[in-house]
């Protein structure tokens, strides 16, 4: 009997358990073994579906977003509905790594006009979505504005919500590095592509923005300075998130936006004449928005071209009959306008045109710009009424490092952009969610994500202030439901309204005010404390990072009084009122007798996990004092700045010893300054070693040295030995580079990113003769399987024996940042007991960047809260 046979014979439920561990490479394989295995291993194939661009190379040029991968499977899916039915999770995502979060996320627009603008293209991506009945979850990632676009308003089209449409609705959503002022505009008056005009966001369970524009709106364009990828533009370099660099095409905004008006004029100014048996031709040539999507045209031409269209696999008629547009008709609906998170200005012709024009020209003009001008509403009033529409069902909601601030541009800040800052904050937390769970607002990596000033969660906001930008604080009332409240309570008032949360971030300094407290708020903060205290099992909170460093007190030198007060606040009147907490993770620069406090603090909470991020190591410097222990032979003089050296009688005494838990009568008190204080795991241990299952230290600066660690290394990872539950732990680790005085960065990342490759011809050269010099380096000291074991040889010790004796023994994550540009690459193992007792590895993983396929596809599903 065959096996496809035995495995017909087995109940459905372990049918599927089975099936569903396998790799889609072994799925496919089966689904072409018989009939039965073709309905049993197409479903889920087609499970999660993945819409990704390309790279191509012509003979005219290279086109860096070929959409032709995404038109197949759009094409496969709207031609079989047994297909499209089976997809549960559908992601778009360009192809491109992710913008750099410091050097390249602040300025770019996500505007890109050039990109998956094909009418065809459109068409077919509605075919598409109306077969795709039971999708849940759905992703965009870096997507292309028109696609993203496309794949919203379908999604959320108001029609597949009313009874009868068959439709399940859509559960989460995932935006990140992607325009939504065009996709998450509840009503459109028209859509140049035929796309729905009234959407439905109802039903939907988990949102998270990301790392994506959600700006109010403001008179100043901010956006002419930002670039955006194009197909067809100039060459340029940008990091490629493995610690080097990598050139596509792009665009300034600038460019884009100024074609509109060069448009408008080109139909002013231009006389059009008819041939005999011809297109009618314009006596100034092509119009400007042609030549913006000349590449994109006559590309997408020759993707349609190659399709593989069949008898059973053609597209649908209405979208061959779109190949008869011109490309100028083409570009016109391709063009998403001129302003981005603007305020529109009045009338806009006289915007585009300062001359004097005629009225009936200036109607013209400012009809046709109102035509080409997609995005009619800010980016942040879309998002807070795409969530005012999912209210009623939604659980979860994550805005994770989004970018905020309008333009303030000038000596002074703008007063209507300060006003349109403030109105943002005030509408989102005027809305009302009665099922959620989770509330997260992680803000603490560049400027341009920070949250608005005095703004506070659990106190009154604008304290410093009786106006907001020359407008009375009482004049700017939240309106819900018909009653109006005081715009400076709208954080309290919201987190009194969602008394259910078990998951909360917000940046530590914003939690209270610097003053004192009320007397007439203070009993409705303590209630909402309490009642968080009973209800939080997840608790984020951070601070904008700091440039050199993460200092080891404010003590002495603050240069923020009224910001170190806040967070001080955050430890005694919301930290120590903690008691179900399991998981805490404190990223930013505060300082870290801070981070040591919160732990501290929380002694009442039985903590699962702590994760810690910083710029320095948040275990403590085992550099020395700028350095001075490991010298230039092992690290940069950049990397030295700033480094404070560590107490070492104090370390050498206290790290060894075994940590003591509290007594059972223990009152916090709080003690600031770092002077004789016990190293960080050390004081984690003393609370919370009996609980701990997770910890995460990130921070590179004064991180320990893998191949050569200093001395002081010992007494500050001593108490690792003592958390005997614990199943995983995360550590940045310092990978030294150089040789013969220089760093071989590249090298080193090559022979990584080769040695995953079974054909590569690349890796080290291998001779009968024993290696020598660098290329001994490489195989030695940074081959995957010698970088298993020296992290092996180095964490195993410090490890709990217990721990190590469990089943799979302990996971561990060295984390690398090598590099030009800082590309992070982790190394995976689990380190366990061998046979005769001794430390073993007992596998790895690695060494992986963070946008390698596995680890990319772990975090978007294991994503906490989504």
């Amino acid at each position: 009997m065959s096996k496809p046979n035995i495995l017909a014979q087995l109940p459905e439920e372990l049918l599927q358990d089975i099936l569903e561990r396998l790799y889609k490479s072994d799925l496919t394989a089966l689904n072409v073994a018989s009939r039965w295995c073709y309905q049993v291993a197409t479903p889920l194939i087609w499970r999660e579906v993945e819409l990704v661009d390309c790279r191509t190379v012509h003979e005219e040029g290279t086109d860096e977003h070929d959409d032709g991968g995404i038109l197949r499977k759009l094409l496969l899916l709207a031609s079989k509905p047994n297909l499209a039915t089976s997809v549960h999770t559908l992601t778009h995502r360009c192809h491109l790594p992710p913008p750099a979060i410091f050097s390249e996320l602040p300025y770019n627009t996500f505007s890109a006009q050039t990109l998956s603008t094909d009418p065809r293209t459109i068409r077919l991506v509605q075919h598409a979505v109306a077969q795709m009945t039971h999708v849940h979850t759905l992703r965009i990632i870096l997507g292309h504005p028109s696609l993203t676009d496309a794949l919203l308003r379908c999604f959320f089209d108001s029609n597949r919500s009313s009874p009868g449409s068959g439709c399940n609705p859509v559960r989460k959503l995932w935006l990140e590095n992607c325009r939504i002022s065009a996709g998450l505009n509840p009503s459109l008056e028209s859509h140049l592509y035929w796309l729905p005009l009234k959407l439905d966001f109802s039903g939907l369970e988990s949102v998270r923005f990301r790392r994506l524009p959600m700006r109010p709106a403001s008179p100043l364009d901010w956006s002419r300075a930002g670039i955006v990828y194009a197909r067809g533009g100039r060459g340029r370099e940008l990091q490629d998130g493995t610690g080097g660099q990598y050139v596509t095409t792009l665009n300034d905004f600038s460019e884009e936006s100024r074609a509109g008006n060069d448009h408008l004029m080109w139909l002013e100014n231009r006389r059009v004449y008819r041939p005999p048996n011809g297109e009618p031709v314009s006596d100034l040539g092509p119009s400007p928005l042609e030549a913006l999507y000349e590449h994109a045209s006559r590309w997408d031409d020759i993707i349609y071209s190659n399709l593989p269209v069949t008898a059973d696999l053609s597209l649908p008629n209405d979208v061959e009959e779109l190949v008869s547009l011109s490309s100028y008709d083409r570009a016109v609906m391709a063009y998403r306008g001129q302003s981005l998170d603007c305020g529109a200005p009045n009338n806009p012709g006289e915007r585009a045109y300062p001359f004097p024009l005629h009225r009936d020209r200036l109607l013209t003009r400012n009809r046709a710009y109102k035509t080409m001008q997609r995005e009619t509403i800010p980016s942040s009033t879309a998002a807070v009424m795409m969530l005012s529409s999912a209210s009623a069902t939604l659980t979860s909601l994550t805005l994770d490092w989004v970018l905020n601030i309008p333009p303030m541009i000038g000596p002074s800040i703008d007063p209507k952009s300060y006003m349109s800052w403030t109105s943002m904050y005030l509408d989102l937390f005027s809305c009302r969610f009665p099922h959620l769970r989770a509330f997260q607002f992680r803000n603490c990596v560049v400027p341009d994500t920070l949250l608005l000033p005095g703004f506070y969660l659990l106190d009154r906001s604008f304290r410093a202030a009786n106006d907001i930008a020359g407008v009375p604080i009482s004049m700017l009332h939240n309106k819900k439901d018909g009653q109006a409240s005081s715009p400076d309570l709208a954080g309290l008032a919201f987190m009194e309204a969602h008394p259910k949360l078990q998951c909360l971030a917000w940046p530590m300094n914003h939690f209270f005010a610097p003053g004192e407290i009320s007397p007439d708020i203070a009993p409705r903060i303590q209630a909402v404390v309490e009642t968080l205290g009973r209800t939080l099992t997840d608790l984020r909170i951070d601070s904008l990072y700091s440039g050199s460093g993460e200092p080891q007190s404010e003590a002495f030198i603050c240069p923020d009084h009224g910001a170190r007060a806040s967070r001080r606040k955050f430890v005694t009147g919301f930290a120590i009122k903690m008691k179900k907490l399991e998981s805490i993770k404190i990223e930013g620069g505060m300082p870290r007798d801070e981070r040591r406090e919160v732990i501290r603090a929380l002694h009442g909470s039985p903590i699962k996990k702590i994760v810690m991020i910083g710029v320095c190591s948040p275990l403590g410097n085992t550099w020395g004092h700028e350095g001075t222990d490991v010298g230039q032979s092992l690290v940069m003089d950049s990397e030295l700045d700033g480094l404070e050296a560590e107490e070492k009688p104090t370390v050498f005494e206290i790290g060894p010893t075994k940590p003591q838990p509290p007594p059972p009568n223990f009152k916090y008190n709080f003690e600031y300054g770092w002077e004789g204080s016990a190293p960080m795991l050390h004081t984690i241990a003393s609370f919370h070693a009996d609980t701990i299952r997770e910890l995460k230290f990130c921070g590179y600066k004064g991180a320990p040295v893998l191949l050569s660690p200093t001395p002081i290394t010992t007494p500050l990872l001593a108490a690792l030995k003592h958390f005997h539950n614990l199943e995983s732990v995360i550590m940045s680790m310092y990978l030294t580079t150089l040789f013969e005085g220089a760093p071989r960065d590249s090298d080193i990342i090559s022979y990584w990113l080769n040695s995953r490759t079974p054909t590569s011809t690349a890796l080290v050269h291998i001779t009968d003769e024993e290696p020598e010099g660098w290329e001994k380096e490489l195989r030695t000291k940074f081959a995957p399987d010698a970088l298993a074991w020296q992290i092996t040889n180095f964490v195993a010790p410090f490890l709990s024996e217990t721990a190590k004796k469990r089943v799979g023994g302990v996971h561990v994550r060295a984390s690398f940042c090598i590099g030009e540009n800082g590309g992070l690459f982790d190394v995976d193992l689990w380190v366990g007991k061998g046979v005769l007792g001794s430390d073993v590895c007992l596998g790895f993983k690695g060494p992986r960047e963070e946008m390698e396929d596995e680890r990319r596809r772990g975090k978007l599903e294991k994503r906490r809260w989504f």
